[in-house]
């Protein structure tokens, strides 16, 4: 069976209806839990953006690439769809998850809108380095997600919010699974595609959202999942896992970003001791 065969064997929406709303309404959420799964919700509903946005390149015009597209945005809907409809049930005022997608997206940033242009000249500049690009890019960023769910999962008080989070959380980890090895195969001998992946991971890399929430957002929420120097700790775990891709030996792009943004954080969240990185 072929990777994606693979995929779409186990492929499904998050399963929720069997969750237990009433435990999950004695146990509440806390401020923080609440604030995090709406910066998470409103990511998570912005994939469809991104999957319109990378359909539209001839280059993604690929039946395997296509199929994964497919599945991987239908996966991560019912991701945001799932964490409003827990939001609600515990009480928490919030809007559907189709509306808050929309308003989220007209509030994009020039960010978002140069990065849609510069993927569209990426694309047809060079088609074929691009998809690994992709692929690669999609590695990095699942995989933090997957950090951050598997995190709030751990910490939360709530036994219902912590079951759906693993369930969620697994579902990213097959996704970053399947972008994580097509990176490989494609980054494989590619000498542009390895300098390209590197330069724009070196100069570029901020979490998932950055289109769509500002820089200091986007630090905070990651600063408040892993505070002071657990933030390095978990950088470095993602640079070592794609260490091991073609030609990204030593990339320390997470690293960096995590030093940059410390300026952003409140005080109780910043490290005690940011590492040493070369010129």
């Amino acid at each position: 069976m072929s990777d994606i065969a693979q995929h779409l064997a186990v492929s499904h929406k998050v399963d929720i209806e069997d969750l237990d709303w009433a435990a999950a309404r004695k146990h509440g959420l806390s401020e923080t839990e609440v604030e995090m799964l709406g910066y998470f919700a409103d990511i998570e509903s912005q994939t469809v953006h991104y999957f319109l946005e990378v359909s539209r390149l001839k280059v993604s015009r690929d039946p395997e690439l296509l199929t994964f597209l497919t599945m991987w945005n239908y996966e991560e809907y019912f991701h945001s769809y799932a964490i409003t409809r827990f939001m609600e049930e515990v009480g928490v005022k919030v809007e559907a998850a189709s509306e808050r997608a929309q308003k989220v997206r007209a509030g994009a940033r020039f960010k978002a809108k140069f990065e849609d242009f510069m993927q569209g000249m990426i694309a047809k500049a060079f088609p074929k380095q691009f998809i690994a690009l992709w692929m690669f890019w999609g590695a990095l960023q699942e995989l933090l997600t997957t950090h951050a769910y598997e995190e709030l999962a751990k910490a939360t008080k709530n036994p219902v919010l912590h079951e759906l989070l693993k369930r969620i959380a697994k579902q990213e980890r097959r996704h970053f699974a399947y972008y994580y090895n097509n990176a490989r195969e494609r980054l494989e001998g590619d000498k542009l595609a390895q300098k390209m992946c590197r330069q724009i991971a070196k100069s570029f890399y901020a979490p998932v959202g950055g289109g769509v929430k500002t820089d200091a957002e986007g630090a905070q929420l990651v600063a408040k999942l892993f505070p002071n120097d657990r933030i390095f700790e978990v950088m470095g775990h993602i640079e070592k896992r794609m260490w091991a891709l073609p030609g990204m030996d030593g990339l320390d792009a997470c690293t960096r970003w995590a030093a940059k943004v410390q300026p952003m954080l409140p005080a109780e969240t910043r490290a005690t001791t940011i590492p040493v990185l070369a010129a």
